[in-house]
C-alpha cells in the first residue's frame, strides 16, 4: 500500500463529488459572510452611529456651521462667540444619533431644528440687551431672520442625506437579509455534511473542509481589501465635506467587516490543517513502530 492511500477516499466515497462540494461550501461560506455583514451593517442602526463618530462628522459639520454663522454675524453686527453659542460638536453628534434612530424607525422627515432658532434668537437678543441696544420690532424681526437662517443651515447639514431612499433600502434589507442568513446557513451545513459523507475517510473529509474554509477566507480577504478601492468612492461629488466623509467611512468599514470573517475562516482552516498534519504524523509514527 502506498503512503498516500490513507489520504484517499475509500471505495464508498467519491473524490470528485467531495471536492465539488468543498468548492460549493466555500462559496456558501462566503455568501453567508456577505449576508452577516449586511445584517450587522446596513440593518444595524448602531453601525451607522459608529460611522458618524468614526468619520468625525461632528467636527466637519461644526466647522462648516461655524463659518456660516460667523459670516451671518459679520453681516449683522454680532460676534462669532454669540452667533455660535447655540451649537457644539457634542450636540451635533447627539442630534445625528437621534436622526439615525428616527431613520431606522421609518421617520424620514427633515427635523426643523426649531430649538436652534429659539436658542440663537435668545442669544442674539441677550447680546443686544447687554450692549444697551433697544430691541425694536424691526430689530427683533431682523434678528429672527438671522436665527432662522442658522436653523435652516443646521437642519440641512445635521441630517441623514437621502433619508427616504435610504429607508427604502434598509426596509428591504431588514425583510430579506435575516431569512437569507438562515437559508444560507442551512445550505452550507448540508453541503458540508454531504461533503464529509462523500469524502470516504475522515482525514480526506477534513482536508476537503480545510480547502473550503481556506478558499472562503481568501474570498473574504479579497472583498475586505479590493472592493472598496475599486469603487473609487473618493471621486464622488458630495457636499458638504461632512457628508462625503461619512459616506466614505461607512462603506470603508462595511467592506472591512469581511476582514473579520477572513480571520475567522482562516483560523478554522489553520486548526483543521493542524489536525490533518497531526493525524498524519501519528500514523507515520505508528507505522514505524
Amino acid at each position: 500500500m502506498s503512503k498516500n492511500a490513507s489520504a484517499r477516499p475509500q471505495s464508498k466515497g467519491s473524490t470528485p463529488w467531495a471536492l465539488l462540494l468543498s468548492w460549493l461550501s466555500s462559496l456558501l461560506l462566503t455568501l453567508l459572510a456577505l449576508f452577516l455583514v449586511l445584517l450587522t451593517t446596513v440593518c444595524s442602526p448602531s453601525f451607522m452611529k459608529q460611522q458618524v463618530a468614526r468619520s468625525d462628522f461632528s467636527e466637519a459639520a461644526y466647522t462648516y456651521l461655524y463659518d456660516n454663522y460667523t459670516s451671518y454675524g459679520a453681516a449683522s453686527g454680532f460676534s462669532a462667540d454669540v452667533m455660535t453659542a447655540a451649537i457644539s460638536r457634542d450636540q451635533i453628534t447627539a442630534d445625528m444619533e437621534s436622526a439615525v434612530t428616527r431613520l431606522y424607525k421609518g421617520d424620514t422627515a427633515l427635523d426643523a431644528r426649531d430649538a436652534i432658532q429659539t436658542s440663537t434668537y435668545e442669544n442674539l437678543i441677550a447680546d443686544l440687551d447687554s450692549r444697551g441696544i433697544e430691541v425694536t420690532q424691526d430689530i427683533a424681526s431682523a434678528v429672527d431672520i438671522v436665527a432662522d437662517a442658522c436653523r435652516q443651515d443646521y437642519s440641512n447639514y445635521v441630517a441623514i442625506p437621502l433619508a427616504s431612499q435610504l429607508y427604502t433600502i434598509i426596509e428591504k434589507f431588514n425583510r430579506a437579509v435575516p431569512a437569507a442568513v438562515c437559508i444560507t446557513a442551512v445550505f452550507c451545513a448540508v453541503s458540508i455534511f454531504l461533503m464529509l459523507r462523500l469524502a470516504g475517510t475522515p482525514r480526506f473529509g477534513v482536508r476537503c473542509l480545510t480547502y473550503a474554509f481556506t478558499a472562503a477566507a481568501a474570498l473574504c480577504a479579497l472583498a475586505a481589501t479590493a472592493i472598496y478601492p475599486a469603487l473609487h468612492l473618493e471621486n464622488l461629488s458630495l457636499s458638504p465635506a461632512s457628508v462625503k466623509q461619512l459616506v466614505l467611512t461607512y462603506f470603508q468599514n462595511l467592506f472591512g467587516r469581511f476582514g473579520l470573517f477572513a480571520l475567522v475562516y482562516g483560523a478554522v482552516a489553520v486548526i483543521l490543517l493542524a489536525l490533518v498534519l497531526t493525524a498524519g504524523s501519528r500514523k507515520k509514527r505508528r507505522q514505524n513502530i
